[in-house]
């Protein structure tokens, strides 16, 4: 205990103490300026640019400690004044009282003296913080060895593929692992991914490429080696709320980042928002409610991917908060929790109408279609992959419509050869009305296969958790527009946009298409 003491009262414990001091309003005032930043340029600026600006941020904020620290080792400043706060009592009593302390030197004196108590507590917490980091890690690593399994040769095949498509050069592994409830990457020098067992069983193949693709996204930006750091500045500066702010949001932005790739690796992104869909119904009950209750941040992934012009709000709080919980906690007054910037959620059971996606049930004809992307050959034919599942109804002799990369002219042709294969599936088709002006051969196609029609059948758009031929349930609107209640449905056919309606609503009723997972244990919701 006398060693310890004899640390702290050593003048580099005293330059550490205010270093942490001098932090509180420098880490308030850097994340202010990266809200006010980020605030000013929302709606325009990339999940990207947001990305790296907030990387950058707290990248500034792990180095203004040191860069203090360095500054007050080198300066006499603090010893100077420190040294003049034991000698105001004496020359108090010296004088007989008649001299006047200045009110800041004693409010230096105070800090002076708990200086030492504030080195010992943060080193206790960044002591344990880092800890508790490297058993993460320790575990992390037990993961890629524990209750694992080799893949099907197909799906590590499709890893390659997407690797190599988003320009990883190194071999990154697939593992099937009981111990994980989502995919995720480990490591970073030799990286591996770990599938669920359950996502084997409860998606549709092409939903699990969409999600490696968003895996390897992780690997190909390097995400697990910036996690580590970014969790070595959150255990150094654990005290500081703004600190857990800024790392908050850039977690948030690199999922974002990592949906974009992973969007531009498959071509679909409805088939990416699906695939997010499915995870969460994957899940166990348990950890879904764990997750929702952690800020929703599959609805606004989904919603976003869904609607890319709609603007990414963002609060500007956090910062202030932050500085103002930070106070408190050194000033004595109490502990306090900072939810960071984390979007309010509204009561339980009430919509904002403006973030749902509300469609009209019809009755009328019906065109059944799958979409597929590839590349024209050559002049006249353009190859299609189509996952296997979509295969099953393509025929020869089926209209086409294709769509070219930049391209407003739409062309029309058939199926000329279908080859199903194990995961995708080949369709050759025969272009007969010809190009648009300006397309060549190797241009990525986008195409529309018709597969046949409905007569008079009652019909809505594909909402997330609408699958063909099954049950579901969705969100009816009442009369009145203000509430909207749940309600069985049977589904039938499904097409790219479309799918059909067996029983439980009829045309002209408005149903909720966007994700309601939230609202699970609901039959009936607000809309405000």
């Amino acid at each position: 205990m006398k060693s310890l003491q004899f640390l702290l009262a050593q003048p580099l414990a005293a330059d550490l103490g205010w270093t942490l001091l001098h932090f509180v309003w420098q880490g308030a005032l850097i994340s202010a300026l990266f809200a006010a930043v980020r605030g000013l340029g929302a709606g325009s600026i990339s999940a990207r640019a947001r990305y790296a600006l907030a990387c950058l941020t707290l990248a500034s904020m792990a180095s203004a400690p040191i860069l203090t620290y360095g500054f007050l080792a080198g300066s006499n400043t603090w010893q100077s004044a420190s040294a003049q706060v034991p000698a105001i009592p004496l020359m108090l009593a010296a004088s007989g009282g008649s001299l006047a302390a200045p009110w800041y030197l004693s409010w230096l004196g105070g800090l002076q003296r708990a200086l030492p108590w504030l080195v010992m507590a943060w080193f206790a917490g960044a002591v344990v913080l880092l800890i508790r980091l490297a058993g993460g890690s320790f575990v992390a690593a037990r993961l890629r060895s524990n209750a694992n399994r080799p893949t099907p040769h197909h799906l590590q095949d499709a890893l390659n593929r997407i690797a190599v498509q988003l320009g990883v050069s190194y071999p990154v592994r697939l593992l099937v692992s009981s111990l994980v409830e989502v995919p995720a990457v480990v490591g970073w020098f030799r990286p591996v991914v770990l599938m669920p067992v359950g996502a084997l069983t409860g998606l549709a193949p092409e939903h699990i490429e969409a999600l490696l693709a968003h895996e390897v996204a992780h690997i190909c930006r390097h995400d697990y080696l910036v996690n580590v750091l970014q969790s070595v500045v959150e255990a150094v500066l654990f005290y500081h709320p703004a600190i857990w702010w800024v790392s908050k949001q850039i977690r948030k932005e690199r999922e974002l980042c990592c949906d974009d790739l992973a969007v531009a690796a498959s071509g679909d992104a409805l088939t990416y928002v699906r695939a997010l869909a499915d995870l969460e119904l994957c899940r166990p009950t348990h950890v879904r409610a764990a997750i929702a209750a952690n800020g929703g941040s599959l609805l606004d992934r989904i919603r976003r991917l869904a609607d890319p012009l709609q603007p990414v709000s963002h609060t500007v709080i956090g910062p202030v908060a932050a500085f103002v919980v930070t106070l408190m906690v050194l000033s004595g007054a109490g502990v306090v929790v900072l939810r960071g910037a984390q979007t309010p959620t509204a009561p339980g059971g009430v919509v904002d109408r403006n973030t749902i996606w509300v469609d009209t049930v019809k009755r009328g004809d019906m065109s059944v279609a799958v979409r597929g992307l590839g590349k024209l050959t050559t002049s006249t034919t353009a190859d299609l992959l189509l996952p296997t599942s979509l295969m099953k109804e393509v025929q020869p002799g089926q209209i086409v419509s294709i769509q070219f990369l930049k391209q407003v002219e739409v062309a029309t042709g058939k199926v000329a050869r279908v080859t199903p294969g194990v995961q995708q599936g080949s369709v050759t088709v025969q272009i007969e009305s010809g190009l648009p002006r300006g397309v060549q051969q190797g241009v990525e196609v986008d195409g529309t296969i018709e597969l046949g029609h409905l007569s008079d059948v009652v019909q809505v758009g594909r909402p997330v958790e609408g699958w063909p031929n099954s049950e579901g349930a969705l969100f009816k609107l009442e009369p009145n527009g203000d509430h909207a209640v749940r309600v069985k449905v049977k589904f039938g056919r499904a097409s790219v946009n479309t799918i059909q309606i067996l029983s439980g609503i009829e045309a002209g009723d408005k149903v909720i298409l966007s994700d309601t997972s939230a609202f699970k244990g609901y039959d009936r919701i607000t809309l405000k």
